[in-house]
């Protein structure tokens, strides 16, 4: 399938097929869904558990509460879909896209997507990173761009394997939460060759893991 036809058959608000459950390769199951605006506690639970050192390479301050509930507070279906990975009431995963409001560039996504440490390794980032930009993209997007702390090594390396590739660094960029300054690299490719990346990667697991109805 085209990219350009499955972009049109599913837009920020065709979120009709959620909740859908998700067997990875370990034969685990999660249940996918868009993020709410009750998903404030959850989120700020989830960022909780993550690695203390991962949490200095995020761009927000992930376990303040005020921040996560403005996440769920200002939830907007015409610029930013959020997907989240559900493991009962808990939530394992997510994949943030955000469409940018100016003219200049609203051309371009920006994707976020974070894995709790025991979800890793069981192609659920994957998932997650790749269900934002192949079914929920608006009408002329054309580039996804991804944001990454030069020492996330697990981070880049999904998305390599997503089909994204460096295109600068920007030396200093990212300053944590203890004062320290660290290089960012910024990963895109445009959305042709994503959706093709990923249709590719889709067969060479098939039977590993799978959608079920």
């Amino acid at each position: 399938m085209e990219l350009q036809e499955h972009a049109r058959e599913a837009a920020f608000t065709d979120l009709a097929e959620y909740p859908k459950t998700i067997v990875l390769k370990d034969g685990s199951k999660v249940i996918l869904r868009p993020m709410v605006l009750e998903d404030g506690q959850g989120l700020l639970e989830f960022f909780t558990g993550l690695p203390d050192q991962e949490r200095l390479f995020l761009r927000d301050d992930v376990i303040n509460p005020e921040v996560v509930e403005s996440w769920a507070d200002s939830i907007d279906s015409e610029r930013i879909l959020t997907i989240l990975a559900v493991d009962g009431e808990r939530i394992v995963g997510h994949a943030t896209l955000y469409c940018s409001p100016f003219t200049w560039n609203r051309h371009v996504g920006s994707l976020r997507f974070t894995v709790s440490p025991e979800y890793r390794g069981k192609g659920l980032a994957r998932v997650l990173a790749a269900e934002v930009f192949s079914r929920a993209l608006p009408s002329g997007l054309e580039k996804l761009v991804s944001e990454v702390v030069l020492e996330q090594d697990d981070v880049r390396s999904v998305l390599f394997h997503l089909g994204f590739r460096e295109e600068a660094v920007l030396r200093g960029q990212h300053r944590n939460a203890g004062g320290e300054n660290h290089d960012v690299v910024i990963m895109a490719n445009d959305l042709n060759q994503l959706w093709k990346i990923w249709l590719e990667y889709c067969e060479s697991v098939s039977g590993t893991w799978h959608m079920e109805d």
